[in-house]
C-alpha cells in the first residue's frame, strides 16, 4: 500500500497515501484540506443531529403519542363493530362512520380508551344528533348490560394525567388487539 493513491475528501484529487493525512477516518491532502473540509461540512453536522432530536422529541410529544393511541383504539373499534348497526339508530353503520363515545372523551379522560364507552356510530348520528345520547343509551343497556352502563357513569368526569408512554402502551395495546381480531 506503500505506492497506492488515495482521494481527498476535500479537493478530490489523488495523492500517494504517504504524502496525505488520514484524520477522522479520511484522507486529505494536508492538514489545509482537512480544516477547509471541516469548515465546509461544519452545518452538515448539526443538520444530522438536530433532525435526530427532532425525531426523538416528535416520538416522545405528549400530543403524537396522544392522536397516535386515539387513532388506534378507533381502528380497533371501527374493526370490532364494521358490521354491526349504529349504536344510536339502529341503521346500518356504512362504509364511513365514526368511533363515538357514549361519555364524550373530552371531558371523561377515566372512559376515553375504555371498549365500553366506544361503539360504532355512524357519522349523521354523531356529528348532527350530538351523538344522540338518548338511544344511545337505551341501545347501549341492551348490549352490554346495564351493570356495566352504570359503571361508565359512575367515571364520569375526573381527570386523569398521563404520560407519553401510558399513550405508548394504549396505543400498542390497540395495535395489537386489531391485529389479533384481523386474522
Amino acid at each position: 500500500m506503500a505506492n497506492s493513491k488515495r482521494k481527498c475528501r476535500n479537493c478530490k484529487s489523488y495523492k500517494k497515501a504517504e504524502l496525505g493525512k488520514v484524520i477522522n477516518n479520511g484522507f486529505y491532502c494536508d492538514l489545509n484540506c482537512a480544516t477547509e473540509y471541516a469548515f465546509k461540512n461544519k452545518e452538515k453536522g448539526k443538520e444530522i443531529k438536530h433532525k435526530e432530536q427532532k425525531k426523538e422529541y416528535n416520538a416522545n410529544k405528549l400530543s403524537t403519542r396522544k392522536r397516535a393511541a386515539k387513532e388506534a383504539c378507533h381502528a380497533y373499534i371501527r374493526l370490532r363493530d364494521k358490521d354491526k348497526p349504529c349504536i344510536c339508530c339502529g341503521e346500518p353503520l356504512g362504509n364511513d362512520f365514526h368511533a363515538g363515545h357514549f361519555l364524550e372523551s373530552g371531558n371523561n379522560p377515566q372512559v376515553r380508551y375504555d371498549e365500553d364507552n366506544i361503539h360504532g356510530q355512524r357519522a349523521y348520528c354523531n356529528t348532527f344528533k350530538g351523538g344522540d345520547s338518548g338511544f344511545y343509551r337505551v341501545n347501549l343497556v341492551k348490549k352490554i348490560g346495564l351493570e356495566k352502563v352504570e359503571l361508565l357513569e359512575s367515571k364520569k368526569g375526573g381527570s386523569v394525567k398521563r404520560t407519553a408512554d401510558d399513550y405508548r402502551e394504549i396505543e400498542q395495546r390497540y395495535k395489537d388487539k386489531l391485529k389479533e381480531l384481523s386474522l
